[in-house]
């Protein structure tokens, strides 16, 4: 599911402005280094893909107003461009709320948001094989269908 998600990102030619700008930016210089792709995608695009998918995910993507995506397959670069995301989520004052391991992956997720919904969630995949993943959904997430949006992921 989440390589279908990635291609689905990496198929869309829509640019908009992220709700996290220093992430949209670095995304945009990142994607001047060898093997590192930056994508985003505003609320009209989330709103085309929701009608493609199938019911549970049109929901969430419903739910999303910008989703931003760096892609980094270059080993030399992964470990500047992990200590930049993490200044900038240190900065914006997400809170880390999960880590898991997998085989060769680690997932770790930060959050921006209150009680009821979140309105930022940062996922960063750091993978052996595959390289390091960030990807910054913005939007009105409830709280009760976090695990949906978790289950995209996998």
């Amino acid at each position: 599911m989440k390589r279908y998600i990635i291609a689905l990102l990496l198929l869309i030619p829509m640019i908009s402005h992220a709700e996290i700008p220093a992430m949209s930016k670095l995304g945009k210089e990142a994607s001047k280094q060898e093997n590192v792709e930056h994508t985003s995608v505003g609320r009209f695009m989330l709103g085309l893909a929701a009608l493609a998918a199938e019911e549970k995910e049109g929901e969430i993507f419903k739910m999303l107003d910008h989703i931003e995506m760096i892609e980094c397959k270059n080993e030399a670069y992964s470990p500047k461009l992990l200590q930049s995301a993490m200044a900038i989520i240190e900065k914006v004052g997400a809170v880390h709320v999960d880590r898991q391991e997998e085989d060769n992956e680690i997932c770790n997720i930060y959050l921006i948001g209150n009680q009821k919904s979140i309105e930022e969630l940062i996922i960063i995949v750091e993978s052996d094989t595959d390289g390091l993943a960030i990807m910054v959904m913005s939007g009105d997430i409830p709280i009760d269908r976090l695990a949906e949006v978790a289950k995209m992921q996998s």
